[in-house]
């Protein structure tokens, strides 16, 4: 006969049974093929052959490699205070009780749900320098035109701007959901006080947002470090590997030269910078937050 303890402890494993098995059959098992093929050197025609460390001595010796580092680096500096700081503010204009204030709810989560590849070619077109919208808006103000992708600076910009007009709306409903929970009596306290508008967001609302922020930075890095969509169909990495970001010098290494065993110690690395963001954010970041 089974005592209450052991029913729950059955009970416990028979509810984390399934996302276990999901979670071993793709991702633990695929990490360990990767893990297993970047020690391999393998053009998926031949048979495998052991290599050893020498993929990652390889990558950590050129010169392409620490290119696409930097530019991955560039693209999330570029990318998460903004989309964070943008959401925040959208996230306060929509947290009113005005008539119609849905709509513009969805409005901004749109992007989140449209395809990136779709997306990425009309803002090819956009982008365009002779007949593109955004030239047309510089000229409006008197400025001079852009190269925009034509151009190795400017190409890693244009695509920051489309990271952050993908994921502004889901980061600014997060913080809506944080908003609506922080309780009203505090706010009301601070108008007895005489508090400004300004005061009470600085001392109410980003210290009780500090939870739903700190996730949204999390899954903000980890998503502007996987980015992969918008350069292959804007950019392919150009001009002069400008926009050339980890997860596409990856694909480059794995499908279009087919050294397996190198991209696969890039997919590597790639997963170990993702998890030592994630590990200094807990440790660091948390300590910041304040949890109601």
């Amino acid at each position: 006969m089974l005592n209450k303890k052991q029913i729950d402890n059955i009970e416990g494993w028979l509810f984390i049974t399934p996302p276990l098995i999901i979670f071993t059959i793709f991702i633990f098992i695929p990490m360990g093929v990767a893990l297993f093929i970047s020690l391999q050197k393998w053009n998926l025609l031949s048979s495998m052959h052991f290599v050893g460390i020498a993929n990652y001595k390889k990558m950590f010796l050129s010169g392409h490699f620490w290119n696409s580092l930097l530019v991955s680096l560039l693209y999330v500096l570029g990318t998460v205070p903004v989309s964070i700081g943008l959401a925040l503010i959208i996230a306060i204009m929509l947290n009113q009780s005005l008539h119609g204030i849905s709509f513009f709810r969805i409005m901004i989560y749109l992007p989140v749900i449209t395809s990136m590849a779709a997306a990425a070619i009309v803002f090819q077109y956009l982008f365009e320098p002779n007949i593109g919208y955004f030239n047309h808006i510089l000229s409006v103000f008197g400025l001079p035109p852009l190269q925009w992708l034509n151009d190795r600076h400017q190409a890693l910009i244009a695509v920051i701007i489309v990271g952050i007009w993908k994921r502004v709306g889901y980061n600014t409903i997060i913080l809506l959901a944080g908003l609506q929970s922080i309780p009203r009596y505090y706010y009301e306290a601070a108008m007895i006080d005489g508090a400004s508008r300004m005061q009470m967001v600085r001392k109410i609302t980003i210290p009780l947002l500090s939870s739903v922020t700190f996730f949204v930075t999390v899954m903000q890095i980890i998503a502007s470090l996987k980015v992969f969509t918008s350069i292959v169909v804007m950019t392919e990495g150009g001009p002069a590997r400008g926009t050339d970001v980890l997860p596409y010098y990856l694909y480059k290494n794995a499908f279009q030269y087919h050294k397996m065993g190198y991209a696969s110690a890039v997919a590597i690395f790639l997963f170990t910078i993702i998890f030592i963001f994630t590990l200094l954010q807990f440790k660091f970041g948390e300590k910041k937050v304040h949890y109601q």
